[in-house]
Parts: structure tokens; C-alpha cells; sequence
């Protein structure tokens, strides 16, 4: 977690406050960002006793098997995780398909923290609560209730952030090219460790972003790759000349927001009927797709899989390629060598005209390098004929790390999109009941009627309409309304009840005028407080809905509301809410 939300006290350093609160890793923010970290969770035994965090509650498994999706072969396209993974566009999601045109859940799926879990989470969030036999409630429940609700919460948001880990590993080309690339210091791991070249581009931009924060941190300091080999892989860097400066530290360029009209968009937009043989597809059809995964497979290479394996990039002694500068570098196994970078313009789909840092006069970028022999021609120390340098790793970075965080930020507003509007009826009543019928109160504070039920509002009248915006796709500019299909709407009331209340209002505050009318306050002479100290909800029955005439709007600005009449006979609402 950032150190603000560790719990780690920086007080005597200005640049790192207290934490925000007794319980920081407990907001909302922080469940979003704690499923982001967990999602690189593994099994049991690639962990030593003494840093194994949380046990999944379903089954312990290597997540991080699951971690690759190329959108050109719909598919992990790795041999190396034949048998250990699968997608992880499917593992996002939670659907054994999710370019079916109903997206339903897989109820095989192993990822318990999926797309389609976060939904489930979070309409068990807002309605959540046991069934009730003759309305039977007692503080006790109610304090259940509250908490189940906000673990529901948190289930919501952690989720989101699992989701969002998904969809940032596309930003990766080694993820979105099926190109395993870890390392574990347990023996155990040994057996599916990659080479060094290979580990480079996530190890290194590690260490260039915690750089800035290790250089002023008294202690405690972070680690950027694997503790067992941190110092191996700093002497590489500085071996590189690859201190990193103060202005490479972080990001800042900000992407444009992406907006798709279904989630799995935000991998890939890739047609159901396209090829899975990247021969067959062309690379004008590639540059239009406008997923994140799209954008970096096309975009840029890995160290193994370059020219050859997709069709985009093209290869380096491509004439689509210009010359950049030359720099001498520091290749581990090969000394110092003098380099050419290959600058090439990588399609861009959502934000055509972006102004990314790097790019030279005609908009293209240094994604690859060649060794000046091998650009000449000779043989002579050609052992290199093309490479990715820690120049063009620092190249992709700044250019696929602007669009993870905006890609991300698209699926959040995406998940959270829904809108509806209530309004009054022309009445301008919501509810009506006779407040003269027998009631009594139990110990726990709750209005009864004779026969034991809670005695309050049961039906609530009010005007409703959609007013979720219409989705405007990025890429094609294609108006996409959000109008409701088939479903269900339900009310949810939320409230603290007056402790204090009586039949005869005696506990309640009163309101009265003077005969001038000057407003008189009475506060109730009663003990209990004001409210209940958790939160309570009262659900309605379900209605049907089966298209927009039943919900209106998701089209037009200012839809016409419609008149819906909800029961809460089943869970009344106390009329001391």
C-alpha cells in the first residue's frame, strides 16, 4: 500500500504525513487499491512463513497464471503457460464468454474476484438483508446487517481493483504478446524463472518509479524488484548509466478518458468473427481496434517477440523504421556496444493526434534499437541485431502508463455509469399512512402492530426515470444509449431510527409557531440520542422491467419520468425512520 495508507509513520519527514485516520487501508480507495495488489497473489508454497499474506477465501492458486491475453489470437498465446493458465480477459471478466452478446457468469469460474463478482457485490451492497419472518428486527441484527453491507462494500471495490490489475497488464507487452517474465527466489519458482532480458521492462520501470521516493525515505526503503536479487539488479542499472533523473520519475501526461459501451471493450475491441491467426489479419484492420490490449500489442515489442510473431510492428529493417540517435549502453553478457535507435509511429485508435513525450518531428517514437554493426551490414560483432534498450523501455513506459491510468479510469466510470432520478409525484407525497392505528414499541426501539409486524410505510409512490448518459465509443464515435432491457427495479430506503419515539410522539422533537409566527423548537426530553447508531435499509418488492417504457430514458436529455408504486408490506419502513 502507499506508505500514507501502510500505517507507516513518516511524521519526521514532510513528504510522507501521518496516515489519514486510525484505519487508513480500510477506505474505500484502499480496498480498490488493496485488490489491485493482491491480484499478484500466488500459492502457498512460493511464499517463505514469514510474508504470506491474506489466504483466498475460495482456493489457493497462482493468479498470476492467469495474467495474459493477446487480442490478435484471442488467447494467453504463451506455450510456456500451457496447462497453468488461461485468459485473462475471461479471468476478468468472470464469463465463460465475453464477447457473447449476454454476458452472463461463469458458474465454473475460478477468479472470485471478477468483473461479474463486483456486480453481485455490489447489488447485495445496497440490498442486503436477511430474509425477515413477521418483521421480525432487533438491534443486534441491525448491527449485522450494517456490517455485512460494508464487507459487501469492500468486496465491491476490492474486486474493481483485481479487474483494473487485469486490464493494466495489457499496458504490458509482454502480457498482451503471451510473454511470461518472472523470477520467484524460492527453489520452487526456479522451474518457470525467465532470463534476465526478458524480466527487464517491469523490473526496470519499478526501479525508475521508486527511485525518486528510496532517495528520501530515511528507512524502510522499497523494493523494486526481488529482495533476494534488488542489488544485482541495481548494479545492472548503474552499470546502464540508468540513475534516473528527477524528471523521469513519475507520469504526468493525461490520457483521455476512453469510453465503450461494454467492458470487455477495455481490453480489446476486437469482432467476434476477426481471424485468431495473426497472418490473417491485416494490419489496417489492427490499427482500428481500441483496446489498451490492442494499442500495445500493435505498438511495441518484447525482448522474444518481435518481427515475426505479429504482424505489427513491422520488423526493424522495415522503411516504415527512421533513425534516432546513438548511444553507447552497457548489454549484460556483451560489454558496452554503440546503438542506433528505430523510431517507428504506433497506431493509435482512441486519441489519434495524443502529444506523447518522446516522439520525434514526424510523431514517431524509439520502440527498438539495433547495433550500429549490424545497421552497416558486417558480421563483425553482429550479435545483436536488434534489442530493446532501457531508452525504449523508458519509451513505452511513458507511453503506455498515461493510457493504463485512463484506461482504468474509463472501466471504474464504466462500472459506476448507472443513474436514476426519483422525483416527487404531483402530490407531492411519497407515502401516507394512519398514524392512529394501535401500535406499541418493543425494548429495541421498533413500532409494532398488534400482530408483531413493523408498523410504518408500505407502499411509496414516486416518479422515476434513466438518466445514465448515452455511451459515445472512442475510436469509432458511435452513440451508444444506455437504455434498460430486462431486469428488475427495486426501491431501497435507508435510515436511522428515532430511539426516543412513542405512539403519542412524546419523544419526538416538536416543531411549533407563537402567534406571531415565530418559530418554537421543543427537543424531546429523551436520553437515547437522536438516531440509532447503524444504518438500516428496507427493500420493496420487485417490479419487472422490460424495456424503456418501463424505465425511460438512457437516450435523451431530460427524459419523462414514470409513476411506479413500490411494496414494502414485506419490510415496512418504521415509521420512526
Amino acid at each position: 500500500m502507499p506508505l500514507t495508507y501502510s500505517g507507516r509513520n513518516y511524521n519526521t519527514n514532510p513528504a510522507f504525513p501521518a496516515p489519514p485516520g486510525p484505519t487508513p487501508q480500510l477506505r474505500f480507495e484502499a480496498w480498490l487499491m488493496r485488490g489491485a495488489i493482491r491480484e499478484d497473489d500466488v500459492e502457498d508454497k512460493y511464499y517463505t512463513t514469514s510474508d504470506r499474506p491474506d489466504v483466498d477465501p475460495w482456493e489457493d492458486r497462482t493468479r498470476v497464471f492467469n495474467h495474459f491475453y493477446s487480442p490478435v489470437t484471442n488467447s494467453p498465446d504463451s506455450a510456456q503457460l500451457s496447462g497453468l493458465g488461461g485468459s485473462s480477459l475471461i479471468w476478468a471478466m468472470g464469463e465463460a464468454n465475453p464477447f457473447a452478446n449476454q454476458q452472463i457468469p461463469d458458474p465454473l469460474r475460478g477468479n472470485h474476484f471478477s468483473y461479474a463478482d463486483a456486480r453481485k457485490a455490489y447489488y447485495f451492497a445496497l440490498t442486503y438483508r436477511p430474509e425477515r419472518v413477521n418483521g421480525f428486527m432487533q438491534i443486534t441484527r441491525a448491527k449485522q446487517e450494517a456490517e455485512v453491507r460494508m464487507s459487501l462494500w469492500a468486496t465491491t471495490l476490492k474486486s474493481l481493483g483485481h479487474v483494473v490489475h487485469l486490464l493494466q497488464d495489457q499496458a504490458s507487452p509482454q502480457h498482451s504478446r503471451g510473454k511470461p517474465h518472472n523470477h520467484t527466489c524460492s527453489g520452487v519458482g526456479s522451474t518457470v524463472n525467465q532470463d534476465l532480458a526478458t524480466r527487464t521492462y517491469e523490473n526496470f520501470i519499478n526501479y525508475r518509479l521508486v527511485f525518486g521516493f528510496n532517495e528520501r525515505l530515511p528507512a524502510d526503503k522499497y523494493i523494486a524488484t526481488n529482495d533476494c536479487e534488488e542489488a544485482d539488479w541495481q548494479a545492472e542499472f548503474d552499470a546502464g548509466k540508468q540513475k534516473p533523473p528527477a524528471s523521469i520519475n513519475s507520469w504526468s501526461a493525461v490520457y483521455p478518458t476512453p469510453s465503450f459501451s461494454m467492458q470487455r471493450e477495455f481490453f480489446t475491441t476486437r469482432a467476434t468473427t476477426d481471424a485468431v491467426v495473426p497472418a490473417d489479419l491485416p494490419r489496417p484492420l489492427l490499427n482500428t481496434r481500441a483496446g489498451l490490449g490492442d494499442y500495445a500489442n500493435r505498438g511495441f515489442y518484447t525482448q522474444d517477440y518481435q518481427a515475426g510473431n505479429y504482424l505489427s510492428p513491422p520488423a526493424a529493417n522495415s522503411p516504415e523504421f527512421s533513425l534516432g540517435s546513438t548511444a553507447e549502453i552497457n548489454v549484460p553478457g556483451k560489454g558496452v556496444i554503440r546503438i542506433l535507435s528505430l523510431h517507428w509511429a504506433v497506431p493509435d485508435a482512441v486519441s489519434p493526434g495524443f502529444a506523447d513525450a518522446g516522439l520525434d518531428v514526424d510523431g514517431r517514437a524509439p520502440i527498438v534499437s539495433v547495433s550500429q554493426w549490424c545497421y552497416i551490414g558486417t558480421s563483425v560483432g553482429c550479435s545483436l541485431p536488434s534489442l530493446l534498450s532501457l531508452q525504449n523501455y523508458n519509451q513505452m513506459a511513458d507511453m503506455l502508463i498515461p493510457r493504463a491510468i485512463a484506461y482504468s479510469t474509463g472501466m471504474i466510470n464504466y462500472f459506476f455509469r448507472g443513474k436514476l432520478e426519483v422525483t416527487p409525484i404531483d402530490e407531492r407525497l411519497f407515502a401516507v399512512m394512519n398514524h392512529g392505528e394501535a401500535h406499541t414499541v418493543d425494548t429495541d426501539g421498533y413500532p409494532r402492530r398488534a400482530d408483531d409486524r413493523i408498523f410504518g410505510f408500505e407502499k411509496i409512490r414516486l416518479k422515476v426515470s434513466n438518466i445514465t448518459a448515452p455511451i459515445v465509443e472512442s475510436g469509432t464515435g458511435v452513440n451508444v444509449p444506455q437504455t434498460a432491457s430486462m431486469g428488475t427495479l427495486v426501491a431501497v430506503a435507508r435510515y436511522h431510527r428515532n430511539p426516543c419515539y412513542k405512539p403519542d410522539l412524546s419523544g419526538d422533537r416538536l416543531n411549533s409557531y407563537t402567534a406571531s409566527g415565530v418559530p418554537n423548537v421543543s427537543e424531546s426530553t429523551c436520553t437515547l440520542g437522536l438516531r440509532t447508531e447503524y444504518q438500516e435499509i428496507s427493500v420493496s418488492a420487485p417490479l419487472l422491467v422490460t424495456g424503456a417504457v418501463d424505465l425511460p430514458g438512457g437516450a435523451a436529455i431530460n427524459p419523462p419520468p414514470v409513476t411506479k408504486t413500490f411494496d414494502f408490506s414485506a419490510d415496512p419502513i418504521p415509521v420512526n425512520a
